[in-house]
């Protein structure tokens, strides 16, 4: 494909074009890429900064959906994705496709009266915070720019779509990383006695922090464990079960009971913050 010159069939938008070389089509995408073209020219084998995506069945539904939109709203993602570059650094140029075709369909979804939410948006602002950050700004832009309005949770949906184009995985792998937190955070909040609805954003925090530091081998010491263990046995040992999960272990090792200390303060907060003292004073309110 590298060899071969290409007609362009169809200009997307600054980011995306549709080529024909021989006989086969392609969507070409990459910054910048359609800036300045039009159906006819060639683009010229050997251009460094341009990158291919196979046509799919898929692919042309997404060109033709595309094609109902405003061009103010083609042109207000497009230039949100370029904001996302500018912010992040280099991006997989396949974001200006797939992201796209994200917020198209998302489009569509409100113009249709439906609502979007996104219940892991804490997770995934704890997980990927540099990527979240970015997402709000591409939100912000294209919500002053575009004829549609999105939600604030649109913003989780964006920051996956920007961490797999940062990291080159598929959106799926990010995913699953902010559906394990959240997964943790639900079973350690039932077992507290505290609604995953009041999560506190410390507390996904530390337990990303823990994530990581376990991930890493970097255990901390806590000179008050044995206060800790003593004082909070229901936290520290919601805090055990979370750690030993971490580790993908039956128990902690002794190495890592500091981390487990450290995590109990956190989850007693997260209690208290709730009104929530131990569980026979919560029963004894309901």
């Amino acid at each position: 494909m590298d060899d071969q010159d290409h007609r362009i069939v169809r200009v997307f938008n600054n980011n995306a074009v549709l080529v024909r070389s021989n006989d086969s089509e392609h969507i070409i995408v990459g910054r910048g890429i359609g800036f300045g073209r039009r159906s006819g020219d060639l683009i010229e084998k050997g251009e460094a900064h341009r990158h291919y995506v196979e046509v799919s069945a898929e692919r042309i539904q997404f060109l033709n959906q595309a094609e109902s939109l405003s061009s103010q709203t083609l042109e207000a993602i497009s230039g949100g994705v370029d904001l996302a570059a500018d912010i992040l650094g280099e991006l997989h140029p396949s974001v200006y496709l797939l992201l796209s075709d994200h917020l198209i369909f998302a489009m569509q979804r409100l113009q249709a009266g439906q609502i979007i939410r996104n219940n892991l948006i804490n997770e995934i602002r704890a997980v990927f915070p540099e990527e979240f950050a970015a997402a709000e700004a591409v939100l912000t832009f294209i919500n002053s720019h575009a004829d549609i309005k999105f939600p604030d949770d649109e913003a989780a949906f964006i920051a996956l779509h920007l961490n797999a184009a940062r990291t080159g995985v598929t959106v799926k792998q990010p995913l699953e990383k902010a559906n394990r937190l959240a997964s943790i955070i639900h079973d350690a909040g039932h077992a507290l006695g505290v609604n995953r609805d009041n999560l506190d954003n410390d507390v996904s925090t530390q337990i990303l922090a823990t994530m990581r530091r376990i991930e890493s081998g970097m255990f901390r010491k806590n000179d008050a464990l044995r206060a800790i263990s003593r004082d909070l046995p229901l936290e520290f040992d919601v805090a055990q079960r979370v750690v030993a999960r971490l580790l993908d272990a039956d128990d902690v090792p002794s190495l890592a009971l500091g981390e487990v200390a450290f995590l109990a303060v956190i989850f007693h907060g997260w209690r208290q913050s709730n009104g929530v003292s131990n569980f026979s004073d919560r029963k004894e309110r309901q």
